[in-house]
């Protein structure tokens, strides 16, 4: 079923498990997906709700005053309540009866309105709404279609919002790059960091903050989808056809709306029939097109070997992005601590984690906190697992198999990294916090 779903259902989802987290309850009912779809506001769901005239401010503040809050939070999981999985069957029952490739927004309150038994429906019922009605306006009037997989971006695009874990200490590098997408000129956002330290994260966090609806009001209900611009020319299948694979990418993202793209590896060089340039040069026809903003990435020294382009350079604000401190890189270890222990079934210390920060910069001179500390841990938890292992015991990852898996490479003089930028953007917090 929710390989069906609309990116934007897909958002909707999301929010409805961080509001159940929100208000302490220990399930995602139905009335957390309408509340989903009123805070989203952009979806086809959200629109039939206006345009019969309910103010989605209103539907929001009964069903918060019907459900109150509960004892339950920092629970692991958030598993959907048995209304919301039949909701979500109607769903699924009507977008088939419609004969639509989709489960949108749309399709989700009409379940949630024929699962009559939930508060959600009964705070719609309550502002005078029939089910019939809601169906013929959300369902039956005619609607732009949402995007299919089979456009060259979709393909070959990936939505950032896809479930991953919370990104941790990166809000005020979000914050920057939503002032740099706010302005009028200078507006396409580079991130620069030196491998490791966390650029794709960014986009990720920024990606989750406007699921949220943590956003300002013209970045709420994008999506945002990652291109990594390198594997596209690596990959043979566009070996001989680069020029028109871009051309490709560029119509679609042309006649897209409410996107964020990120170009990830945006300055290596491209070299094509016609001769030679960056990759984010393909792109530059997207710039100034309304709903559609780019944030793109580069190493640093990418970033230095850049021959600067008049035209391009005009629009490009780069924007810093250095490693955390050091309580977040603690903080990042912990919540990929548990994607290594599924993957090598292996018990990593608290210890550990503390040592593979320490001892990362020597383990891979180069690069940077915390993608060099995690590299450190799955090394040390790959190397703790080919061991000898007793019978129906969990070995265990420590500080001492750290410091064995780091070896010499700790005590090698690290250079020093050169600085990326200068100056970088002051942060303006008047244009836009998240704090």
């Amino acid at each position: 079923m929710f390989e069906r779903f609309t990116d934007r259902a897909r958002r909707v989802t999301v929010i409805a498990r961080d509001t159940a987290r929100e208000l302490g309850h220990a399930e995602i009912g139905p009335e957390h997906f309408l509340l989903a779809i009123t805070t989203e506001g952009q979806g086809a769901g959200a629109k039939a709700l206006e345009r019969l005239g309910i103010p989605l401010v209103d539907i929001s503040s009964a069903v918060r005053a019907r459900i109150g809050t509960g004892p339950h939070t920092g629970l692991d999981q958030y598993p959907l309540a048995t209304g919301t999985r039949k909701a979500l069957e109607i769903a699924l029952q009507e977008s088939l009866d419609l004969g639509h490739a989709h489960i949108g927004t749309e399709h989700i309150l009409v379940g949630i309105m024929k699962e009559v038994q939930n508060v959600a429906a009964q705070v719609l019922l309550s502002k005078g709404l029939e089910i019939g009605q809601v169906r013929r306006e959300a369902l039956l009037t005619p609607a732009t279609p949402p995007p299919t997989a089979t456009t060259t971006l979709m393909t070959l695009a990936r939505n950032l919002d896809d479930g991953t874990a919370e990104i941790v200490g990166r809000r005020p590098d979000i914050d920057l790059v939503l002032q740099v997408l706010s302005r009028r000129a200078r507006n396409v956002a580079l991130l620069v960091g030196d491998p490791g330290v966390g650029k794709t994260s960014v986009a990720v966090g920024l990606a989750q903050a406007v699921a949220r609806g943590e956003v300002p009001e013209r970045f709420r209900g994008r999506t945002v989808l990652r291109l990594d611009v390198t594997a596209l020319f690596t990959d043979p299948r566009h070996h001989g056809r680069f020029t028109e694979v871009m051309a490709e990418l560029v119509g679609d993202v042309l006649r897209s709306s409410d996107l964020v793209l990120f170009l990830d590896n945006a300055l290596s060089v491209v070299r094509t029939r016609e001769g030679q340039a960056e990759a984010l040069a393909f792109f530059r026809p997207v710039f100034d097109v309304p709903g559609i903003s780019v944030v793109a990435a580069a190493g640093s020294a990418d970033h230095r070997r850049w021959e600067r382009d008049s035209g391009l350079d005009r629009r490009i604000q780069p924007v810093p992005v250095a490693e955390p401190t050091p309580e977040d890189v603690l903080q990042i270890l912990r919540d990929a601590r548990q994607r290594l222990v599924d993957h090598h079934e292996v018990v990593i210390t608290d210890e550990a984690l503390a040592a593979a920060a320490r001892l990362a910069h020597g383990y891979l001179p180069g690069h940077a906190l915390p993608g060099a500390a995690i590299d450190l841990l799955d090394e040390a938890s790959a190397h703790v697992r080919s061991g000898p292992v007793a019978p129906g015991t969990t070995p265990s990852v420590t500080e001492d198999a750290v410091t064995r898996t780091a070896g010499t490479s700790a005590a090698l003089p690290v250079a020093p990294r050169p600085p990326v930028l200068s100056p970088p953007v002051p942060h303006d917090p008047t244009v836009w916090a998240m704090s």
